[in-house]
């Protein structure tokens, strides 16, 4: 079916998510052109958010807005931490 291209547009865009074929994207894409408009605002803001604050921790992988995550950075400074208590003492 020929559809308007700012609908087209947007069955294309969400053809682009993985699992996502013709039919789910048409619903999907009338689904959001029924959305009350603050909703779809909103949904746009979040995905623009995501892609420019997310990214992955470049030790372990995994999603976050710093680098590295929270999770690898405490675990930095633990080691350091532990490094500098169980090193050797020097005697005078």
């Amino acid at each position: 079916m020929q559809y308007p291209e700012p609908i087209a547009q947007l069955i294309d865009s969400y053809m682009k998510l993985p699992g996502i074929g013709q039919k789910t994207a048409t619903r999907l894409a009338f689904f959001t052109i029924d959305m009350n408009g603050d909703d779809v605002t909103r949904f746009a803001k979040s995905l623009i958010s995501a892609k420019r604050d997310l990214h992955f921790c470049s030790i372990c992988g995994n999603i976050t807005e710093s680098d590295p995550c929270d999770i690898c950075r405490i675990r930095r400074v633990t080691r350091a931490r532990s490094w500098w208590s169980n090193r050797p003492r020097t005697s005078w």
